[in-house]
């Protein structure tokens, strides 16, 4: 791996899993892509994961369960179906070299504001489950952080009626403004990433939409943005705006 990794555990159970990562210095891998492109000399210890975590890919009329094993090409392939998973997906790793190794469950775990996919999952806040060794099961967004994550359960009307759109210099390149917005039953979510600070989430009554709401979610948002070579924060406003009507459409 790197010159700082002086072992690798192979867990056989969730319990060895998380007894291996109380250790100093150690870290969960799974695809374990970020670990190498950052060769962190302050991590000495890797659990590889890959022996327990679920790699399967369930589809049934209310749900999709993926595994957090699951490679991102994986998810590509198999579930082409549903357009914004799909191109989320893509677009937040845009090597399927490295697709076919980087996990979902390490990109919901690695919080990459940057990621496309992960911005998307956090507005459709699907129920993943996690392994402390016990099982439960909550909502992305209430996730501390601790466990590890083995599925990922999304409810398919919300797939359905959610869409995302990106903005970044070149295709192929990390976008600079991330916007994702799911419909439900009686609500708006709208969530705003990109080169930013933190992932910004706002969540409205469809009775309260109105132009008002919407410039306070743009002007909220762009406080976690900064004038920078991608744009000044009047120039990301606008995207924002625009990122929103057009996700909007896709619902």
């Amino acid at each position: 791996m790197w010159s700082s990794i002086k072992n690798i555990d192979i867990p056989k159970t969730f319990k060895e899993a998380i007894d291996y990562q109380l250790k100093t210095k150690s870290v969960l891998f799974g695809g374990g892509t970020y670990l190498v492109s950052e060769k962190s000399t302050k991590i000495n210890n890797l659990v590889d994961i890959n022996g327990i975590i679920d790699k399967s890919i369930k589809i049934n009329d209310e749900s999709i369960i993926i595994g957090a094993g699951s490679s991102l090409q994986n998810i590509i392939d198999l579930l082409n179906d549903y357009k914004s998973l799909s191109e989320s997906t893509k677009y937040s790793c845009f090597s399927k070299n490295i697709r076919n190794q980087r996990t979902i469950g390490g990109e919901i775990a690695r919080k990459r504001v940057q990621s496309e996919l992960f911005t998307y999952l956090v507005a459709i806040n699907p129920i993943i489950e996690i392994r402390t060794p016990d099982k439960k099961n909550i909502h992305l967004r209430e996730w501390d952080g601790k466990g590890v994550i083995n599925k990922i359960i999304i409810n398919t009307i919300d797939l359905k009626t959610s869409g995302f759109e990106r903005f970044a210099t070149l295709q192929s390149a990390p976008a600079f403004i991330i916007v994702a917005v799911v419909r439900r039953a009686l609500e708006l979510d709208f969530v705003i990433s990109g080169k930013a600070e933190k992932v910004y989430g706002h969540t409205i009554k469809l009775a309260d939409f109105s132009k008002d709401i919407l410039k306070k979610i743009i002007n909220e948002s762009v406080e976690y943005f900064r004038d920078d070579q991608y744009g000044s924060l009047e120039y990301k406003k606008s995207l924002i705006a625009t990122g929103i009507q057009r996700a909007v459409e896709k619902i």
